[in-house]
């Protein structure tokens, strides 16, 4: 300890003596932690992106692969020129994984705004191409916004037609009136004296 360090002095060895510290802690010194009495910063949760069925692609979207292909090596060669985009590809302006998830998006009809395109994406170039990209998947694949609003509305279905009481009681009425007119028809009646009941053959 500091007396066995310096024997010489009472107090001991002032370099390694246990000072007494100035606050403890901030339960009893809670004014000298000011400083760092602040909540933790907020995280920001992107939305999830929607879950896509598999299915079978077609032409469409095959068209808009090659359609996005095309427009970011375009889009790269006029960036770093294509020296650069055969050594590192186009990649690096918007990925192949990304065109896949894309193309699934605009089949399932999930791209209709910028908004759309970065919750299903969470691409990084929205901001820069997001209206360019979404201008060509438009052209090729129209998504819900494209489709008039009577396309899209389902036609609802017909709906069965009860039989009103008062039409149903005129009809009995009508069918019992022409049943008795028509069991009236069919009593024999005589030629000679023109009585219903009988006829001449059986006076």
């Amino acid at each position: 300890n500091h007396i066995v360090c310096d024997p010489s002095r009472p107090q001991g060895c002032v370099q390694s003596v246990l000072t007494k510290p100035l606050m403890c802690c901030d339960l009893h010194s809670p004014a000298a932690f000011s400083f760092v009495d602040m909540p933790p910063p907020t995280t920001v949760k992107n939305a999830a992106c929607s879950h896509l069925s598999k299915y079978t692609m077609d032409e469409r979207e095959v068209a808009l692969c090659d359609a996005l292909e095309d427009w970011r090596e375009a889009k790269a060669v006029a960036k770093l020129g294509s020296d650069c985009v055969m050594d590192f590809s186009p990649g690096f302006i918007l990925p192949s994984l990304m065109i896949d998830h894309i193309v699934n998006s605009a089949h399932h009809l999930k791209l209709q705004t910028i908004n759309n395109l970065w919750k299903e994406t969470h691409w990084s170039g929205v901001g820069l191409y997001g209206t360019e990209v979404l201008a060509i998947i438009h052209c090729i694949i129209p998504q819900l916004s494209d489709i008039p609003m009577l396309m899209r509305m389902p036609i609802p279905a017909c709906p069965t037609l009860q039989p009103c009481p008062q039409v149903q009681a005129h009809a009995s009425l009508n069918g019992s009136v022409v049943s008795a007119s028509m069991s009236e028809v069919r009593k024999n009646r005589c030629l000679a004296c023109g009585l219903s009941g009988h006829n001449h053959k059986l006076q």
